[in-house]
């Protein structure tokens, strides 16, 4: 669909390695929207993850996006070069990139395989949208 030498970010990058954990063993970036009003999506995220066979302190780069930060994503992505990108609650526009991407189905674009979800606090107390979600997260990593 896209290739990496497409020029399709728009936004300045930040540092975004000031907002990211992790020890990143099996290259899969993770870009969520922080909620502080809801202090349990981490531990939510990090269950089903798990049972995605998906350690998130091992295996990923856990970013977390303050409200009403613009961010760029090219400087990660050339330094870290993911495999896979999941975002929850970022739309592809508020990450920079000037695409249409669905929710929950694994897209190939710029080198890595993206998927895109809603935030956190939606999916939580909605069981058909984790069943979309838990569906894409399996083809990914199962």
């Amino acid at each position: 669909m896209y290739s990496p030498e497409d020029l399709l970010f728009l936004a300045p990058d930040r540092d975004l390695m000031a907002f990211s954990t992790g020890a990143y063993a099996r290259k899969i970036w993770l870009v969520v929207l922080e909620e502080p009003l809801f202090p349990g999506n981490k531990d939510f995220l990090v269950k089903i993850l798990a049972a995605a066979q998906v350690n998130p302190e091992k295996d990923t780069l856990w970013t977390s996006v303050p409200i009403d930060t613009a961010i760029g994503l090219t400087s990660v992505l050339k330094l870290k070069q993911p495999d896979q990108i999941l975002v929850f609650g970022l739309t592809p526009q508020m990450i920079g990139l000037q695409v249409d991407m669905p929710l929950y189905r694994p897209t190939e674009f710029y080198g890595a395989t993206w998927l895109f979800s809603e935030a956190l606090s939606v999916l939580e107390p909605d069981k058909s949208r984790k069943g979309l979600l838990w569906k894409a997260l399996q083809q990914l990593f199962l």
